[in-house]
């Protein structure tokens, strides 16, 4: 078995109109009579030739683990609130955190928001729970009707030397996505557990810095150098992503720019205040540029601008936020200088 490759046991996954359900062999008698639907197959594949070969290759599928040990065959079927089976999605996820994704729904269901749900519930679970930061999907050029899906699930066209590097065929796409944002806390603990590094008893978050790699890498930086030891962050935003203001005494996993554990701190001390409030003690202490107050509100007014564009709110003097100090415990990685 891969060391690079994290095993988590898969798990139902549930959205407001419909479940994921790991696949298992007892699901092939329904799923049968959804993939002999002719109109799935109008530009590739085709259908199951029977039952029994379907059940058979459900069941192989159950290892979730290639011969070889080093993908992981993740499987999940489409159910309805009524109990019906639609479709599925699947992932293949390989060392390093890439994953190759597909699905399928029964044409009778197309057209009702259905497919981009399940494949985003995936995606969700693929980040938060199997540490995937890329995915990607091939599809012959003329379905037009997933590439639209992918293009409103964020994913992009793959440049023709992307292409080229992974063989794709003339008359297919490759399409990529970066998962931003979205590495959850059992994803990042699995990571370092790989990398043999056990965290201090406490509570955990997890965290990053900046919104480009350019200020990650910079920020990250400052804190292994001794120079930084304090980050704000807008409340609004917390809020708008439904997370967790930090606390003190919490163990907090700061993730680069790659969503790779990077640092490992311990808040000390949280206050929330207004923009305007801030004082120079605390942008000393915060230690970007040259320390001032003056270049701390430049620098923030421009990061919490931004910040209010992406949700729909306008900064001000007095917009809250939260002012967290912190002490580096250990430096997973030197991410500053990737």
């Amino acid at each position: 078995m891969s060391p690079e490759l994290t095993t988590h046991r898969m798990r139902t996954v549930h959205t407001d109109r419909l479940t994921l359900e790991p696949q298992v062999a007892t699901h092939a008698a329904e799923m049968f009579a959804v993939l002999s639907d002719p109109a799935i197959y109008e530009y590739e594949n085709a259908p199951p030739q029977s039952l029994n070969g379907l059940r058979e290759r459900f069941a192989e599928l159950e290892s979730r683990r290639s011969p070889n040990g080093r993908e992981q065959w993740l499987n999940w079927v489409i159910r309805l609130p009524d109990s019906r089976l639609i479709g599925y999605v699947q992932a293949t996820v390989y060392p390093g955190g890439h994953a190759a994704i597909a699905y399928e729904l029964g044409s009778a269901w197309w057209g009702r928001g259905l497919a981009r749900q399940a494949v985003q519930a995936m995606l969700g679970e693929l980040a938060d729970r199997f540490g995937v930061r890329q995915v990607s999907a091939v599809l012959k050029q003329e379905n037009q009707r997933s590439q639209r899906l992918l293009e409103r699930l964020g994913f992009t066209l793959a440049s023709s030397a992307e292409h080229a590097r992974r063989e794709v065929e003339r008359d297919e796409h490759l399409m990529l996505r970066e998962l931003e944002g979205s590495i959850g806390l059992p994803a990042v603990l699995a990571r370092l557990r790989a990398l043999g590094i056990e965290l201090p008893p406490g509570p955990v978050r997890v965290d990053g810095y900046g919104d480009s790699p350019e200020l990650s890498q910079a920020l990250l930086a400052l804190i292994v150098e001794g120079r930084k030891r304090a980050g704000t962050s807008l409340l609004w935003a917390l809020e708008a992503e439904h997370e967790a203001l930090p606390q003190a005494g919490q163990i907090e996993v700061v993730v680069d720019h790659r969503h790779e554990p990077a640092l490992i701190t311990r808040i000390t001390q949280v206050q929330v205040l207004p923009y305007g409030e801030v004082t120079a003690e605390y942008a000393a202490i915060e230690g970007e540029g040259d320390g001032s107050l003056a270049y701390w509100r430049e620098a923030h007014w421009a990061f919490f601008s931004r910040e209010c564009r992406r949700i729909a709110r306008a900064p001000s003097q007095d917009m809250p936020v939260v002012c967290s100090a912190f002490e580096l415990l250990a430096v997973v990685a030197p991410a500053h200088r990737r």
